[in-house]
């Protein structure tokens, strides 16, 4: 039997780790979905929809520090999984697009659906190739892989002409050329260390660059070996343990006024792991560049990151996980820093303190997610959507270093249920649960038919306000008492879930909190809780924060 352009793909995804893949079939790449077929190394997940598979591919990467896979057919395809390749580049995720592509003799004709990915991505994309001969196909798959995760993690896309898969590949073997992690020199840690030694008010900044269990260990034993409290960029929360006196907390969309105070205060930020974007800047305000200036560590494994936006006292180019645990060799000059912890406490506290009492009966979907917190497990994998909802989360969830947090630090809407998707998929054991709005429910919800479908033991959430609430929040600032596009008409979702074959629960007064979140956190397969909510809590509470 010949052996197939095809069957090498496939052969080249199981040798560089490939166990998973999503997508959503196409006939420009039968002849990949044929190979596929025969090799049970590589569990196919076929998805509704490009967009969400390629949210669920993102995923599968943060949990896995491996570069996730979707595979789209071109043109409607490829743009249906753009909002996936736009995440990945904003979030730095290193992930593979296998686009299916014209016959090479239709090429640059005008074929039905021909794109030209490279050109139709740029700016997002590390790197494109169209594969053209069956001799590039094993270093141009090598290479592929290799520039998703080199530097600054992100996309790549392979575009496969159809014929090509179909041509013989005999005489050819995979090939990996393998991933350069820079690893910060002995000077440069010792500089870091001294820094740390003589400052009296430092704080530690960890990103998403790495995101293991080993790595958010060796972070605690920095932070204890050196006295140093942690904040983390958005959507990080599980990057460092909440319940740690060290914990400041995470930085997210809407600024907290104790996080601006603490950070105003702080004479020396080590940033690792991050780009110091916009949002991991607090709105490009810290490291203080007018005087007094505060000094800079900044950590990243790509140094066309740092030095972008801010004076940088000590650049060092290295991935977070070689320079912490080299740090951690260094003899520690810890010094009392007890007023300062004092201050850490008071911001932690006015950011994600949650009252154990006194929650007005109003605030239904508070009262909810207090008591899903209840049960949440040590180990338990949280997925949120993008919306004022996971404020919410953000507050009364407390998690330890052995769960997970998988959410869109980009604010990319409709990512909470292929995430969830993803999180169940990898660790089948462990509990899921995602966290969603009405709005973001709506486009990518129909993922759950394929949690169905797997026998998934799923939990989601959705919080129903008939409105595009954060969107509403940012509409009342501008234009207050002048609603106009925000509004939502919604159906019954817990009604939705049982046609799916899922289980559906509805909460619409506070006193069902407690009774229903029990019975549907202990129901077994995909479960969907229905939170009716009135709009005016998450507006009324972003509105407050933004005033403050």
């Amino acid at each position: 039997m010949t052996y197939r352009v095809a069957e090498l793909i496939a052969d080249s995804l199981i040798a560089h780790g490939v166990d998973r893949a999503f997508g959503v079939p196409g006939e420009s790449f039968l002849p990949l979905l044929d190979a596929l077929h025969d090799r049970n190394q590589i569990d196919l997940v076929t998805n509704r929809h490009e967009g969400s598979a390629c949210l669920a591919a993102v995923a599968d990467a943060k949990l896995t520090g491996r570069a996730g896979v979707v595979m789209a057919s071109r043109g409607p395809g490829a743009f249906n999984a753009a909002l996936g390749i736009h995440v990945a580049s904003q979030e730095a995720i290193p992930l593979i697009i296998l686009i299916g592509q014209v016959d090479r003799p239709n090429l640059n004709r005008d074929a039905v659906q021909e794109i030209d990915c490279g050109r139709a991505f740029e700016g997002l994309l590390k790197w494109s190739v169209r594969l053209s001969a069956a001799a590039q196909v094993p270093e141009m798959m090598a290479r592929a892989f290799s520039a998703a995760h080199t530097g600054t993690p992100g996309p790549v896309a392979v575009e496969l002409p159809e014929d090509l898969l179909a041509e013989s590949a005999d005489a050819l073997a995979v090939r990996i050329h393998g991933v350069a992690h820079p690893e910060a020199g002995i000077v440069a840690v010792k500089k870091a260390g001294a820094l740390l030694a003589a400052a009296e008010r430092p704080i530690i900044l960890i990103g998403g660059e790495c995101r293991s269990e080993e790595f958010r260990k060796d972070v605690v034993a920095l932070s204890e070996k050196w006295n140093v409290p942690v904040a983390v960029t958005n959507k990080m929360q599980d990057q460092f343990p909440n319940d740690h006196d060290h914990w400041i907390g995470q930085l997210g969309f809407f600024t907290s006024p104790a996080h601006v105070e603490i950070f105003d205060r702080a004479d020396l930020i080590m940033a690792i792991g991050t780009r110091l974007g916009d949002l991991s800047s607090l709105g490009f305000e810290f490291p203080r560049q007018s005087s007094p200036r505060q000094p800079l560590v900044h950590v990243y494994p790509d140094p066309a990151a740092i030095g972008t936006h801010f004076q940088t006292d000590l650049p060092i180019v290295s991935s977070s996980a070689s320079f912490v645990r080299s740090l951690l060799d260094q003899p520690a000059s810890s010094r009392e820093r007890s007023d300062w912890m004092k201050a850490v406490t008071i911001a932690r506290s006015a950011t994600h303190g949650w009252p154990k009492s006194g929650v007005p009966s109003a605030d239904v979907y508070g009262h909810v997610v207090a008591e899903i917190a209840g049960h949440f497990r040590s180990d338990g994998i949280v997925t949120t959507d993008s919306g004022n909802f996971a404020g919410w989360v953000h507050r009364i969830f407390s998690f330890k270093t052995s769960a997970r947090l998988l959410g869109s630090a980009c604010g990319a809407m409709g990512s909470g249920i292929p995430s969830a998707l993803s999180a169940s998929l990898r660790f089948p054991d462990r509990q899921v649960i995602a966290f969603c709005g009405d709005g973001g429910f709506l486009m990518t919800g129909n993922e759950l038919v394929v949690a169905v479908a797997r026998r998934l033991d799923l939990k989601i959430v959705i919080s129903n306000n008939a409105s595009y609430g954060t969107i509403r929040s940012h509409q009342e600032r501008a234009f207050p008492n002048r609603p106009y596009g925000t509004d939502l008409s919604n159906p019954d979702f817990a009604a939705l879930a049982s046609a799916y074959g899922a289980v559906g629960f509805c909460i619409s007064d506070a006193d069902q909190a407690a009774d229903v979140v029990a019975e549907a956190m202990s129901a077994k397969g995909p479960v969907v809780i229905e939170v009716r909510s009135d709009v005016r809590q998450s507006l009324d509470k972003s509105l407050a924060a933004a005033s403050r």
